[in-house]
């Protein structure tokens, strides 16, 4: 099969949530057949770099995409949003270049099918005889629902206005196409009470080869880390909650706790926050193996958020216990006590930390099964199979159709 993939953001390097998918999935495809990406690019993105590891790239340059940190772009499309009956995701991740690309691209070439990543590139106008799939990754409209409650006065305010925009639009995009992926029953099932349109539960996943299980005693027990972009409001909001919340209660039973968050772009005030706390912040690094090896434990206290966190498939399969929020672990198909320990207020999430430093054992049983959840529900190897599989059933349909 010839299979396009349209993208809002190149996703080489792999290394935050949404290219991870997007890289994982062309990754499988490639196996067996012939993958083309037409893919917005940002100012620093390294375009050879990533026609190595793509195979065919057309790249569409524009002032910015979420790989960058905010900038006049960014700001200047939120606020034209504002008078607008789109949304700023929309404006930002499927502007008129993209359009254009697609357009040219399509009048030149045919494909068996096409997947879109992320709903406002499920609004593209494409024709009727290309089967369309939608890669939803999460439900972003409730997401900014969830962060308009708790934001910055100005960041609710833009928020309450965007993510009915969003609901809106992501609707439509369903709508409109062939077939729908959900990375999680939950989301599977608020688009199924939505639209008509078939879904599928594609999970995100990890590669097991690029993850070995890494020994615990490698780890220091006290030590704690996060992973995450820190330009992404529910990781700062996770962050800060962590570090005003948790960490004192932390310190008070185990003074000698150590703190690393590993994510780039963190804000002025998350900085200022870190250094008050004598938390290290490493900002962006080319490699985030090494920092889950060396901790103990990692966290994640997110309060808000959507689809499913790939830092918690990552720390399984690594071989390191995880503390989390119920929000942090939705969607995946874990249970507490078992692969993870689950926590939602300051005081249970601190006790998690504390027990699972002190009890090696403890320690040692999570690792086994989360590990385990892993091979046998997230290794892309998996995953792949059932994704190859559903491509080829879509094409099928849609040439029975046809005919």
């Amino acid at each position: 099969m010839r299979v396009l993939f349209v993208t809002p953001l190149l996703p080489v390097p792999p290394d935050n949530g949404g290219a991870q998918r997007i890289f994982g999935l062309i990754q499988q495809v490639r196996q067996d057949h012939h993958v083309t990406v037409l893919s917005l690019v940002g100012p620093d993105d390294d375009v050879s770099e990533a026609e190595r590891m793509l195979g065919r790239l057309i790249a569409v340059p524009v002032a910015w995409t979420a790989r960058q940190p905010p900038n006049t772009a960014r700001r200047r499309a939120q606020l034209r949003s504002l008078v607008s009956l789109h949304s700023a995701q929309r404006r930002l991740m499927a502007p008129p270049a993209l359009q254009s690309a697609l357009d040219s691209l399509l009048a030149r070439e045919s494909f068996d099918v096409m997947q879109c990543e992320f709903a406002p590139l499920g609004l593209l106008r494409t024709p009727t005889t290309i089967p369309r799939i939608l890669d939803a990754h999460n439900i972003e409209h409730d997401l900014l629902r969830q962060i308009a409650r708790q934001a910055p006065l100005l960041r609710q305010l833009f928020n309450m206005l965007e993510w009915r925009k969003l609901a809106r639009e992501e609707r439509a995009a369903w709508r409109q196409a062939t077939h729908c992926l959900a990375t999680s029953e939950a989301d599977a099932a608020t688009i199924r009470a939505s639209v008509a349109t078939p879904v599928s539960v594609i999970p995100n996943g990890v590669d097991l080869t690029a993850l070995p299980l890494s020994p615990l005693s490698l780890g220091k027990p006290e030590r704690l880390v996060f992973v995450g972009t820190l330009r992404y409001w529910p990781n700062v909001e996770g962050v800060t909650w962590l570090l005003q919340q948790v960490l004192p209660r932390v310190r008070a039973a185990i003074p000698s706790v150590e703190v690393t968050l590993v994510g780039s772009d963190p804000p002025p005030a998350l900085q200022a926050l870190a250094r008050a706390a004598s938390v290290r912040l490493t900002g962006r690094v080319p490699e985030v193996m090494p920092w889950i090896t060396r901790a103990g434990v990692v966290v994640v206290p997110l309060r808000s958020g959507g689809g499913t966190r790939l830092k918690i498939l990552e720390a399984f399969a690594l071989g390191r216990p995880v503390v989390s929020t119920s929000i942090g672990a939705a969607g995946l198909d874990v249970r507490d006590g078992q692969h993870l320990l689950l926590a939602d207020t300051p005081e249970a999430f601190a006790d998690a930390i504390v027990r699972l430093i002190r009890d090696a054992s403890l320690r040692s049983q999570l690792v086994a099964a989360a590990r385990q959840l892993v091979v046998e529900r997230y290794d892309w190897a998996r995953i792949g199979t059932q994704y190859r599989d559903l491509l080829a059933h879509v094409v099928a349909q849609s040439t029975t159709r046809s005919n």
